[in-house]
């Protein structure tokens, strides 16, 4: 049985995970990734929120040798990437992954074979990889083209993001140009709209919700499953994302064994992000337990991320005529509040207008007002209450910033406006295009989900109702 740092050693795999990284493992230097991440189990104990190394391309071998899952940067020296990551979850048994691993993916077939369809249509085949919980869709834009230029004239970076971008910090060894930040804005914004498609032509395929980002759903025969279909990367600067890479281990379920329990992280083998291409799903997971096999297939494929700057012109085109497009520069059109006028306006709401459930989490911000299904309720009321989602998205970041228990660092990597513009236009932008019936904005659900702080209120979220005008 081969170890991890093992695998590592075969130089096929080795040229797998580089060509990911957009170069080659014998010059890994000159890779177009910015930055490549270690994660791993023997990084626990590091003085950081996560095990994780972050290091240029220089140091790929060093990440290899110490037997670490590897992840690439999103942001990258000549290419625009556009990732769609989804995830199977259960918020009961959220070890059912691991435990059950056949029987998971069997559920996620038909929308894996959806998506596809979907991305063939406009004439991309992306690279799919198998993850520990799902799948990552990968392929990317050559920056300077025609369709990464229209990325741009979508895109939009607020103050505070542009200011980052100029900086250098964490990850970063140089400014983010404002074009690159507004082009990776405009495929963030594609992609929602893509994964609108995506819901809209994939429900009835599958018994599961599909939801947008981690928002917790209500109680279900097998438990709170779903399938997350997660854009939230492009909620946060593009020096701050990553993707695991083609033929990376993946041992997550080995750091996170508060989450998924002692048997499964004990139980469960170190397992192999293995591109799918041309596998049958029995194929794709007999290989990602099986070192040796998996570098043997490595020898038979190729992981270059593939570029379609031309077709995915189809891509924006579609977005640009459709109704999300439009919300969205209805969206764009407001301008929140300024910092310095918040004390006469945010800080101003009468909190009594809405239910305890959304009231908490403006009082108690760190951490309720972090998690996606406080955002979306908060979002759904007040959009109900005639707020412009703009203004919405400046009370969350009004709160994120000045509200009380944060640290001091809280917003130093990361940008507070930019987050909260991402979750709440996605929010707002699926009650917008039709896709959000609001069928579990109610208490019974919120019970359900997990969420309710006050049962017995005297409040009804039903009551809550935004039509999606936009005037």
């Amino acid at each position: 049985m081969l170890t991890a740092a093992q695998f590592y050693q075969d130089p096929e795999v080795q040229e797998r995970i580089a060509e990911y990284c957009g170069g080659t493992a014998r010059e890994p230097e000159l890779c177009t990734a910015e930055y490549i991440v270690g994660y791993g189990e023997s990084l626990l104990g590091i003085p950081a929120p996560e095990p994780y190394v972050s290091t240029p391309p220089e140091g790929f071998n060093s990440i290899l040798e110490r037997g670490l899952d590897i992840f690439r940067s999103l942001w990258d020296k000549s290419h625009v990437l556009g990732v769609l990551d989804i995830e199977y979850f259960n918020l009961d048994y959220p070890g059912e992954v691991y435990y059950d691993q056949v029987k998971t993916f069997e559920k996620l077939e038909p929308i894996y074979g959806s998506i596809m369809e979907i991305f063939r249509g406009y004439g991309i085949v992306p690279l799919t990889i198998m993850t520990g919980q799902g799948y990552h869709f990968s392929f990317q834009v050559q920056s300077g083209t025609r369709a990464s230029l229209m990325l741009e004239d979508v895109g939009c970076l607020n103050g505070s993001l542009e200011e980052k971008y100029r900086g250098k910090i964490s990850k970063r060894h140089r400014p983010v140009s404002p074009r690159y930040g507004r082009a990776f804005d405009g495929m963030g914004r594609v992609m929602e709209h893509l994964v609108h498609r995506i819901i809209r032509e994939t429900s009835d395929r599958t018994d599961l919700p599909l939801v947008i980002t981690d928002v917790a759903i209500g109680s279900r025969k097998h438990g709170r499953e779903g399938v997350s279909l997660d854009l939230s990367c492009f909620g946060d600067p593009v020096y701050m994302r990553d993707c695991r890479c083609a033929f990376s281990t993946h041992q997550k379920h080995k750091v996170q064994r508060w989450k998924v329990g002692d048997a499964i992280a004990d139980g469960t083998p170190v397992q192999i992000a293995v591109p799918r291409k041309n596998l049958s799903l029995a194929e794709t997971i007999s290989l990602r337990r099986h070192f040796r096999r998996a570098a043997e297939y490595a020898r038979t494929v190729h992981c270059l991320i593939p570029d379609f700057s031309v077709n995915f012109k189809k891509v924006i085109n579609d977005y640009l005529g459709s109704d999300l497009y439009r919300f969205h520069r209805w969206f764009d059109g407001e301008k929140p509040h300024p910092r310095g006028e918040w004390e006469e306006t945010y800080d101003r709401m009468n909190y009594r207008d809405v239910p305890p459930c959304v009231r908490r989490p403006l009082e108690t911000p760190n951490d309720l007002l972090l998690k996606p299904t406080n955002l979306q309720t908060l979002t759904r009321c007040l959009l109900a209450l005639g707020w412009h989602p703009k203004h919405i998205a400046g009370l969350v970041t009004s709160r994120w910033i000045e509200g009380p228990n944060w640290p001091p660092d809280q917003w130093k990597h990361f940008d507070a406006e930019s987050r909260a513009t991402f979750y709440v236009r996605t929010f707002a932008g699926l009650l917008a295009d039709g896709l959000d019936d609001l069928r579990d904005h109610n208490c019974v659900s919120h019970q359900e989900k997990g969420y309710c702080v006050e049962p017995f209120c005297g409040y009804n979220l039903a009551d809550y109702r935004w039509e999606g005008g936009m005037s």
